[in-house]
């Protein structure tokens, strides 16, 4: 029986870990904007995302990857994202350039669960914020990320801004 996870192929296994990891999450946080209010929900969820966010240096580092322009900051954090929270997010970069990136994303696995469980609630605008934060602050503080749309709030798609200070 030790073996029998390789019987699973490795699409299925990660498919299976991305629905259970954002699945539980999503619950967990709808559990505690109950019990805590949409503030508390937020302060709670901003600071443990953006904890989370800082990782983004080392997951560079291990990688070899370059955080110079905007551009190569926003590689960065699809790539992490991805790595981290599985394949169900579709990217795309909309503007790129070595000050100043847009990203942004149609798919996510966050807001399939959020779809799946009837929520109401803003799940992930603090903790997209605060993700963001944390890992262009650990990449390049030279550099800022803002949300600008999220598809919890209503819009088609969440948008992100990645830019040089004092630009």
């Amino acid at each position: 029986m030790a073996n029998t996870i390789e019987k699973i192929p490795e699409k299925t296994r990660w498919e299976i870990a991305t629905k259970g990891l954002t699945g539980a999450y999503i619950a967990i946080s709808n559990a505690l904007k109950q019990a805590v209010g949409q503030d508390k929900f937020e302060e709670f969820n901003g600071s443990l995302w953006f904890e989370a966010g800082k990782g983004a240096k080392d997951f560079a580092d291990t990688l070899e990857l370059a955080a110079e322009s905007a551009e190569d900051i926003e590689g960065i954090t699809h790539l992490m994202a991805q790595a981290s929270m599985g394949p169900e997010f579709v990217f795309e970069v909309v503007e790129a350039g070595e000050d100043r990136c847009v990203g942004k994303t149609t798919q996510c696995p966050w807001h399939k669960r959020w779809k799946e469980q009837g929520l109401d609630m803003d799940t992930c605008g603090a903790g997209h914020q605060r993700w963001g934060d944390g890992a262009v602050e650990s990449l390049n503080p030279n550099f800022s990320f803002k949300l600008t749309k999220n598809m919890v709030r209503g819009d088609s798609h969440c948008e992100w801004v990645v830019e040089r200070k004092g630009v």
